[in-house]
């Protein structure tokens, strides 16, 4: 009888489980699971089900804890626990825990194994783990195929995402998911402007199906807020400034509650924000920087770190991005040794960001190992790290490793802006490759007629470095043919063309050159027309300006430190002072060298003054000692004796005197 009554509870249970977990009640599902493990211990069904259910629950580490409570008995739900420590970001165990039973559920562990790969940064794992399931499986979800492009995009292979796409015969419209990824694609591959067309689509097609989820339109902004970031980081990259600032302040103040969109939004917002100052980074706008930075990230024993909540949605470049531009934000406010602290712990755990090492090399130049920090940043392939050796190689005094670093830093579409472009023209010249920056100036010429899209003031640029660059080749003619048109892209009122005029002018006798002063002097406004800032600039690029004469012993100097020998010291001139009516040809007795001296200044010059010795002389013995008349001391007089009696003595003691009154 008792048997049939713990059958018959059991079963009631088991009925009331089966409810509670069809009609998604978990928590009395848990109760209930409980309750069977009491009559019945170790029951392999309630087992499983209370793991499922504590997972559910997102009670992962019960879940843990519950699993290896009965792994003694079966291996069946190693699956639940690999997904739980998934969960709790623990991948390496998570990892070891999928692979103890690959043959139960072989897609399901496939499928976590390579999330745990990505997770981990090890993307190329993760694509080969999704090609099996492709090949060997015939899986081909929508799901698995987005998951695909994010490990494609993530292991740097974007500019293979257009094949994966075409094989996998999907297109970025099949999903707001897959055209999400595939716009990451295209900005992780430069390609800005279909990137943002793909953003701008893919957030059509996320709006309308969030619709049709009767969501309110803050749940949608919040759902779409990893769009409107990477639309803002589109337009930073396509020159729209003003638009990415103010898409990025929206969001941080109050656009969404997303803390992994907060953390990337703030990262990009301080970056646009430094880019777009005019006078750049300085210690106090770096700390105020830091303030907003710093929300994203915990500080403890061990040093400040991001929070568990970013390092569950950040993938590891992510993650070493925001550690590198912080450590770089350190640096600018002034606090060198957090900034150490920071690129030493972390550098080790991303050894593949590049992020990282430049913020190392940063770091190390700050503190004047400019060859430390070029070796740090030797084998960079950003464009990021190219610039940076330059830069490193300019503060050495290395032109011609500068000049390497900047020719490699990116297609010719980046080479052609113009500020790269005046950058490496004045490199060639510095390292005196002056034909080579005559072609190039040439080319970049002939570029610009067959564009529109170059400025007057870009032409006029280029003009006068290609004039300057013929004048010191010694080709007088071209130059000046050259200076003309630079002329007339200016309207002559540049301060440059005025010291290149000046150039001119003194081969102006040469045979030939068909330089005339008078036409040169003609050509340009007048000098007292120009602003005073440019007015300004042309005095100080004048030949014989303090501030040429500054840059030539700079460069003196840095040339003789190349060669090794140190550059012998100028002795300064003094105009030798007389005195007044002194007459050097006859100078008769030398003046005293410190006559323009008080006395009392003066080296020889004894101060007198009594001494104490002095003050007290013949002060001796008792007070008064010394300075009183012996003479008037009656103790010292002997009194005589008269003939008419004998001395006179004074009364008894203690008799009374006598006073006779008046009668």
């Amino acid at each position: 009888m008792a048997e049939a009554s713990l059958d018959a509870q059991l079963e009631g249970l088991y009925s009331r489980l089966d409810a509670q977990l069809k009609g998604g009640q978990f928590k009395k599902a848990l109760k209930s699971s409980d309750d069977i493990l009491k009559l019945s211990p170790g029951t392999k069904d309630a087992v499983a089900c209370k793991a499922v259910i504590l997972i559910e629950l997102s009670r992962f580490e019960e879940a843990v804890e519950h699993i290896d409570g009965h792994a003694a008995d079966f291996k069946e739900l190693s699956f639940e626990k690999a997904y739980s420590l998934f969960r709790l970001q623990k991948f390496e165990e998570a990892l070891a825990a999928v692979q103890q039973n690959p043959e139960d559920r072989a897609v399901a562990r496939l499928n976590l194994q390579a999330q745990l790969h990505y997770r981990m940064g090890g993307s190329a794992e993760a694509i080969r783990i999704y090609h099996q399931l492709f090949k060997d499986h015939k899986v081909s979800s929508l799901d698995l195929r987005t998951n695909v492009l994010a490990a494609y995009v993530s292991g740097n292979r974007a500019h293979e995402v257009p094949a994966v796409m075409e094989a996998m015969k999907i297109s970025s419209k099949d999903s707001f998911e897959i055209g999400f990824n595939t716009a990451c694609g295209l900005l992780a591959a430069g390609d800005y402007v279909k990137a943002r067309s793909e953003l701008e689509h893919a957030q059509r097609l996320g709006r309308e199906t969030l619709l049709d989820e009767d969501l309110t339109d803050e749940q949608i902004e919040d759902e779409l807020a990893p769009v409107t970031v990477q639309l803002a980081y589109a337009s930073s990259q396509l020159g729209n400034p003003a638009e990415t600032l103010s898409t990025y302040e929206g969001m941080l103040s109050g656009g969404t509650e997303d803390e992994a969109v907060k953390a990337v939004a703030t990262n990009n917002w301080v970056a646009n924000s430094i880019a777009s100052d005019a006078e750049g980074v300085t210690k106090k706008s770096a700390i105020e920087l830091l303030k907003r930075f710093e929300a994203s990230f915990d500080r403890g024993n061990q040093g400040s770190r991001l929070k568990d909540s970013l390092t569950r949605r950040l993938s590891e470049q992510q993650q070493a991005a925001l550690y590198s531009n912080y450590s770089l934000l350190l640096l600018a406010a002034g606090r060198l040794d957090a900034a150490r602290d920071i690129v030493n712990t972390y550098e080790k755990r991303y050894p593949d960001s590049e992020e990282l090492q430049m913020a190392a090399a940063a770091v190390l130049a700050r503190e004047a190992k400019q060859q430390e920090a070029l070796a740090l940043v030797a084998n960079a392939r950003s464009r990021n790290g190219a610039l940076l050796r330059a830069q490193l190689a300019l503060e050495a005094g290395d032109t011609s490793q500068a000049l390497i670093a900047i020719q490699k830093a990116g297609p010719a579409g980046f080479m052609s802006r113009p500020a790269v472009l005046a950058t490496h023209l004045a490199l060639l010249e510095a390292a005196e490759d002056l034909q080579g920056a005559r072609s190039l100036a040439q080319s970049s010429l002939q570029a610009a007629d067959q564009s529109k899209g170059h400025s007057a003031s870009i032409k006029a640029v280029l003009y006068e470095t290609l004039a300057r660059v013929q004048l010191k080749l010694g080709d007088v003619k071209e130059a000046s043919q050259t200076y003309d048109k630079a002329v007339k892209q200016t309207g002559g009122d540049a301060p440059g063309l005025y010291k290149l005029m000046g150039q001119l002018a003194r081969h102006s006798t040469v045979p030939g050159s068909g330089v005339s002063v008078e036409t040169l002097e003609s050509s340009l406004a007048p000098a007292e027309s120009l602003p005073a800032g440019k007015l300004d600039d042309l005095e100080e690029a004048a030949p014989g300006s303090w501030v040429a004469r500054r840059r030539a012993a700079e460069e003196a100097a840095r040339k003789s430190e190349q060669s090794g020998q140190p550059q012998a010291k100028k002795k300064r001139k003094r105009k030798v002072r007389h005195p007044k009516d002194f007459d050097p040809a006859n100078p008769g007795p030398m003046p005293h060298p410190e006559r323009w001296l008080p006395k009392w200044q003066r080296s020889d010059f004894k101060k007198r003054r009594k001494t104490r010795k002095e003050k007290q002389e013949g002060v001796k013995g008792s007070q008064g000692a010394g300075k009183v008349d012996e003479a008037l001391d009656r103790s010292n007089v002997v009194t005589e004796e008269t003939d008419t009696g004998p001395e006179r003595k004074g009364p008894p003691a203690g008799a009374r005197s006598k006073k006779k009154g008046r009668k």
